[in-house]
């Protein structure tokens, strides 16, 4: 059945982003995605940051095309910044009711803007973003199923084929719950949610202070600061695809994401312990915190005593490990 908001003559504007870095081989994809979505009152903004490859001349291609399918289109080819500092561009540059994203290497499916659409504008004030499922897909755009244990993929069906079927599949709540979905208490014990399919109220971005520059997990600060005020909506359908290959940037940039999981934690233990959600970021932190140090610790001590003395390195472990107790006793 065709939604009610695609019949509408005064639909929201939308504004519909794309953040690329090094995928020409996919970029042509996430463009023509945004090209073909049903609903109608679209901007697009790219931002190139900074690619090595061929990526800017993959979206130039699409220059032409792009001013006449939607109803603003802006591209900026610059040096690298990193994905938030892209985020936060994107942003002052936006004029819609509604913002959206989809990496460079992922796709929207076609109703993925006119399902989202229809599904906040007829909640109240106290939604901010709504979202779909995702579907796992791979190099060729072929539909795949991820193990658990192995993060490995197949095309026989083993495994899961969906984003949240996988990244809530040892956790404790049923993400389809409209009251766990995006709660705070779900997502201060880990980030399930699908960043290529949502769509949120521009205004409620701006008012949270958008993005902050350098952050690798800007996804998941971002659905913690809107989980303080507002609630999250789902759709129980897959609204966009995501590409599992081998220079995802979980896969490339474990230890910064890592170290940036335990500093975004850190810096929302006080409003957790308030709020009476303690145990859940103790839980998350400590794990963390373990994991880092089994895969890291002993690197990071030969980086260390490479320069200095067993003396040296004893005291700066030592103050390291005092600033953590303090912090973890406050």
């Amino acid at each position: 059945m065709e939604n009610e908001v695609k019949k509408e003559n005064n639909l929201p504007l939308v504004s519909a982003c794309i953040p690329a870095y090094n995928h020409e081989k996919y970029v042509a994809e996430a463009i023509e995605s945004v090209i073909n979505q049903d609903y109608k009152n679209i901007e697009l903004i790219i931002i190139n940051d900074g690619s090595k490859d061929k990526t800017n001349e993959v979206i130039m291609s699409f220059e032409e095309k792009c001013k006449e399918r939607f109803v603003r289109f802006e591209y900026r080819n610059r040096e690298n910044r990193g994905l938030s500092a892209t985020l936060n561009e994107i942003i002052e540059w936006s004029q819609g009711k509604y913002f959206t994203g989809v990496a460079s290497d992922d796709v929207m499916l076609k109703n993925k803007v006119s399902l989202l659409v229809d599904k906040l504008e007829n909640l109240d004030e106290t939604y901010a973003v709504a979202f779909g499922n995702a579907i796992f897909i791979d190099d060729n755009s072929k539909e795949v199923y991820l193990d658990k244990k192995t993060g490995e993929y197949t095309t026989e069906g083993n495994g899961f084929k969906l984003f949240l079927d996988y990244y809530t599949n040892e956790r404790d709540f049923d993400y389809k719950d409209e009251k766990k979905f995006g709660s705070y208490e779900t997502l201060i014990a880990g980030n399930y949610l699908p960043a290529m399919s949502y769509l949120i109220k521009l205004d409620k971005i701006r008012e949270v202070g958008a993005w902050t520059s350098g952050n690798t997990i800007e996804d998941w600060e971002m659905w913690l600061k809107l989980s303080k005020n507002y609630k999250f909506s789902y759709i129980d359908e897959p609204v966009a695809l995501y590409r599992w290959h081998n220079t995802n940037s979980i896969k490339t940039n474990t230890l910064q994401l890592e170290i940036d999981t335990m500093n975004l934690l850190l810096r929302d233990k006080d409003y957790a312990v308030l709020h009476n959600y303690k145990l859940a970021w103790e839980s998350n932190y400590f794990n963390n915190l373990i994991r880092f140090l089994k895969q890291h610790a002993f690197r990071l001590f030969l980086k260390y005593i490479s320069s200095v003395s067993i003396y040296r390195f004893s005291i700066i472990l030592i103050k390291k490990l005092s600033l953590i107790h303090q912090n973890l006793l406050v």
